[in-house]
């Protein structure tokens, strides 16, 4: 893989892209050096996972906010499909990952396909194509999406065959917190407007430059106090995929999947904690093939 920058923490595992780095760090970006030589490929991710701020509620009140972020290029992210119910450990040692995270909701239907459960958004990946099996939260939910061209987009409804030229990657089923890009058409059935459970929350949030944060909330976050967060870092979208229970941020060989984050996560009830599948980030071909 290549060399990984997370925080303070510098690892660089062996093979001939180590020096070729797609992660770096949020919080401490590394000098310019002027060189003659072509330019390094662009960090792919940065990754602060221990992120937190002070954040100001509608009432004047205050709150530090704690959580984990990861900031993606979506110019060179690839995502991909990770099928298996509880395959965390071998998350946590896949080298050619950048993140695992959690996608959209589902609902169990033993005997549907390998995994016995029906989707509750379409799915276009690096590896594939996905339909939802819920045809009707499919189309009452929104969408990510990464275009052809690298754009992030946020959007409502289903993946439309016209569509699949437009975008290279397609998450659906995701509920929309703030979107100011697009008004919500009278189709769309969201949950957060009467949702207060402070729970942990996996957010995928558009950036103003462009880019692409996915953020894994510490627990005791009420969505109100989400809505202030996103206000104040400016995103022009924030969605989550709506199972706190099921909550995965794992950075393979940093940041890890345990018994004690399964436990943190299901607020002590591990009988609610098991994934069939998460979302896994890695860098585009393209990315590889760029000059070192």
């Amino acid at each position: 893989m290549a060399a990984v920058s997370v925080g303070c923490t510098a690892i660089a595992p062996p093979g001939p892209q180590a020096s070729m780095p797609a992660i770096g760090s949020s919080s401490r970006p590394e000098p310019v050096i002027e060189s003659d030589l072509p330019p390094s490929p662009p960090v792919v991710m940065r990754a602060d996972l221990a992120a937190h701020q002070r954040v100001m509620r509608a009432d004047g009140s205050e709150f530090t906010m704690r959580y984990s972020s990861a900031v993606f290029d979506p110019r060179w992210l690839d995502l991909q499909f990770s099928a298996g119910w509880e395959h965390e450990e071998q998350a946590n040692a896949d080298t050619e990952a950048l993140l695992f995270f959690t996608g959209p909701t589902y609902e169990r239907q033993p005997g549907r396909h390998e995994l016995g459960i029906a989707l509750h958004g379409d799915l276009l990946l690096g590896n594939g194509e996905w339909r939802a099996g819920n045809n009707a939260a499919a189309a009452q939910r929104a969408y990510l999406a990464i275009t052809s061209a690298g754009e992030l987009e946020f959007g409502y409804g289903r993946l439309l065959p016209e569509q699949r030229h437009h975008y290279r990657i397609f998450i659906g089923g995701l509920h929309a917190l703030i979107n100011t890009t697009q008004a919500a058409p009278e189709t769309y059935k969201g949950v957060y407007s009467r949702l207060s459970l402070a729970d942990v929350r996996i957010i995928y949030a558009g950036r103003a430059d462009g880019q692409l944060e996915l953020i894994e909330t510490a627990d005791g976050l009420h969505v109100d106090d989400l809505r202030a967060f996103a206000a104040q870092q400016g995103y022009v979208a924030v969605y989550l995929p709506d199972h706190a229970s099921k909550s995965r941020f794992i950075v393979p060989g940093i940041k890890l999947w345990s018994e004690q984050q399964a436990l943190w996560v299901s607020g002590g009830d591990l009988s609610i904690t098991p994934l069939p599948f998460m979302l896994k980030a890695q860098p585009t071909s393209a990315w590889f093939s760029a000059p070192p």
